[in-house]
């Protein structure tokens, strides 16, 4: 059983905390699945911003370098003015800030450059001269802001040739405008890429040369930090060949020491496992996707979940590829926050329940509690008024008046009741008594006659087995009387004798009195003492049994006489019947029965056929006989009754030797000694 005052409380919380849990977790997972997509659209406007001021910021360069194509061939700008092509070179860079450096790069490998340059105090842009005609020469001028000279040098040791440069290579081989792939400009080690275009000589329509422009690319990487993409979501520009040519933290794009060949990274190579995640969700790469299309990625990178974008620039003279992501927290973070605040507010709320809801299960639960206590009494058998504080429910007032009305009907009733119960309490104690004497009378009456039951039983199987076995030993002892009797005469004086020896040895064995022990065994085998056919031997001390000994031993000895007679010894001519006893110093009287066949006759001699069948042809079958039946059952019974014990052993020659062991009572009484081999 709980108790209301706190099942209520609960009650109440666990109801309030179910109808928060569905509306924070309904509010949640919608919210959720709308920021997210939120988040996936915001990654791809990323994408898309920084495609189009990719796009945007290298579109000036075609433009550029179409212009300077167009200028050379018409003559406007030559290399054989080198002064005005330099200002030209110089004004291009000063309207175009994207601008690294713009070049011109003649078939006879002469070569003029000019270039933003600070590496000389109060330089900005440099100029670089090559003139192979008539003798080879290098000269490098750097200008202040307004393109005035400062310093002038040669450099003898430049062995740069324009022609053997990749830019060169692939203007004259394509013919028309080309855009390298991104590298790292050697000097400056930043990242760019040069938009290169051939110029052909009106006269001969012969190549005259290239002009070529460089962009530095850190535009898109500081134009990737400006985007708001979260505290820890990033941006980047990879090349089809998976380098990072633009990162929202530029220092992580060029690879390579001062005395290396600088290089870009590669996607896999900065240590931002999300950035690897998002650009290897696209089956194939870059080349899986269209010219200007974009494709969104979730992906999970330490337990954490993250969405992305990729998106490929439309335009197919650069290949590349932007990709941003964003974790999902940083998405959620607004949510979250607001869930936590609903949180609280909804654990003070349960707070307040439980208290309202205890206040409210007290007011409830203690007059409820004084009415138990009533009942309580009343269950108890004590009907006294318990004290029951003010209710403050209608229902409970009217149930406090009517524990009261019972109550006091209560009482007056078992006044009553008491009274009766006590009138009622000595009749039934009077006739308890009456009860217990006449069960106690039946009781001893039913003991006694089944005590009377058994022993009639055991009486009557008893007669049954000695009437049996009285006619099995006569008819022993008539068929051996025939074998020595010489005459019916004869025959009759014999069987007489011995059936009149066989009688008075069931009655000693019938109600035995105390005797001595050779009396007892004299009287059991005295009828087949005289046998010719048999040999009976006694050997033991002077012994006198009590009668209780007597009657159980007589009894033994006579089934043990019975076998023999019917199957044994006593039954075979040739037999040998020794009965020896001795007593230890312990008081145990041990007495032997032992059977054999002597004069080399054998246990399988039958004898002689007296009209019923043959009887069992060696011991094993007296030992069948001897181990069931009744006969069994009394030799243990009174094995038991001596307290004794009884072992069997079978002999070599086909007999059988019995040990029974007994302590007796009236061990100090004896008789004279003797000694008799009837």
């Amino acid at each position: 059983m709980r108790s209301l005052r706190v099942v209520l409380p609960l009650m109440l919380v666990a109801l309030q905390a179910v109808a928060i849990v569905v509306i924070f977790g309904l509010t949640t997972f919608a919210s959720e699945d709308v920021l997210l997509a939120y988040g996936d659209r915001l990654t791809q406007k990323f994408a898309q911003d920084t495609t189009a001021f990719t796009e945007s910021f290298l579109d000036p360069a075609d433009d550029a370098a179409a212009l300077s194509q167009r200028l050379a061939e018409s003559a406007v700008v030559t290399a054989t003015d080198p002064d005005r092509l330099i200002r030209y070179f110089y004004e291009i860079l000063r309207s175009k800030s994207d601008f690294s450096g713009i070049y011109y790069g003649a078939s006879d490998g002469s070569f003029i450059f000019v270039n933003r340059d600070h590496s000389v105090d109060g330089a900005t842009y440099r100029s670089k001269r090559i003139v192979t005609q008539p003798t080879r020469k290098v000269e490098l001028t750097y200008y202040n802001a307004l393109f005035e000279p400062i310093v002038k040098r040669d450099d003898p040791a430049d062995s740069f040739d324009p022609r053997q440069r990749i830019w060169y290579e692939d203007a004259v081989k394509a013919g028309t405008v080309v855009w390298t792939k991104p590298y790292v400009f050697f000097s400056a080690r930043r990242p760019g890429i040069t938009v290169a275009t051939p110029v052909t000589d009106p006269s001969s329509a012969k190549l005259a040369g290239v002009v070529g422009i460089d962009i530095e690319i850190d535009a898109v990487s500081h134009f990737l930090d400006s985007l708001e993409i979260g505290e820890n979501g990033s941006a980047a520009v990879i090349s089809e060949d998976g380098d990072i040519i633009a990162h929202r933290d530029a220092s992580v794009i060029v690879e390579g020491t001062a005395d290396e060949e600088p290089r870009f990274a590669r996607f896999d190579e900065i240590g931002d496992p999300t950035l690897v995640a998002v650009f290897e969700s696209l089956p194939s790469g870059i080349e899986s996707l269209a010219p200007g299309e974009a494709r969104l990625a979730r992906v999970e990178v330490d337990g954490s979940w993250w969405r992305g974008a990729v998106q490929r620039l439309r335009g197919s003279r650069t290949p590349w590829a932007v990709v941003t992501y964003l974790p999902e927290d940083e998405i959620l973070a607004p949510l979250k926050r607001v869930r936590d605040l609903g949180l609280g507010v909804s654990l003070l709320v349960l707070v307040l329940t439980a208290i309202a809801g205890a206040l409210f299960a007290r007011a409830v639960t203690k007059p409820i509690k004084a009415l138990a206590a009533q009942a309580d009494r009343i269950a108890d058998g004590r009907f006294e008024d318990v004290a029951i504080p003010s209710m403050y429910f209608t229902e409970l007032e009217r149930t406090k008046r009517a524990v009261r009305r019972a109550t006091r009907w209560l009482r007056e009733f078992m006044a009553r009741n008491e009274a009766l119960t006590s009138e009622l309490r000595q009749a039934g104690e009077a006739l308890e008594r009456r009860v217990d004497e006449r069960t106690s009378e039946l009781a001893k009456v039913n003991a006694e006659l089944a005590e009377a039951n058994e022993a009639s039983r055991l009486l009557a199987q008893e007669l049954d087995h000695r009437v049996k076995n009285l006619f099995a030993m006569t008819s022993a002892l008539v068929t051996l009387s025939a074998r020595e009797a010489g005459s019916a005469r004869e025959l009759k004086r014999i069987a007489c004798d011995r059936i009149a020896a066989l009688s008075r040895a069931h009655s000693t064995s019938k109600n035995p009195t105390t005797a001595p022990l050779r009396d007892i065994v004299e009287a059991i085998v005295r009828p087949f003492a005289d046998l010719d056919s048999v040999e009976v031997t006694l050997d033991g001390p002077a012994l006198v049994l009590d009668r209780g000994e007597a009657g159980s031993l007589s009894l033994i000895l006579y089934e043990l006489a019975t076998n023999a007679a019917k199957y044994g010894a006593l039954a075979k001519d040739g037999g040998r019947l020794a009965v020896d006893w001795s007593k230890s110093d312990d008081g145990v009287v041990h007495l032997v029965w032992t059977e054999t066949m002597r004069n080399g006759a054998k246990a399988s001699e039958r004898s002689p056929k007296t009209g019923e069948d043959d009887e069992p042809a060696s011991h094993e079958a007296e030992h069948a006989a001897a181990s069931s039946g009744f006969g069994s059952q009394l030799i243990d019974a009174m094995t038991t009754s001596l307290g004794a014990s009884l072992d069997k052993h079978d002999l070599a020659e086909g007999g059988i030797r019995i040990l029974l062991s007994f302590p007796s009572k009236e061990a100090d009484r004896t008789e004279q000694d003797g000694e008799a081999s009837p």
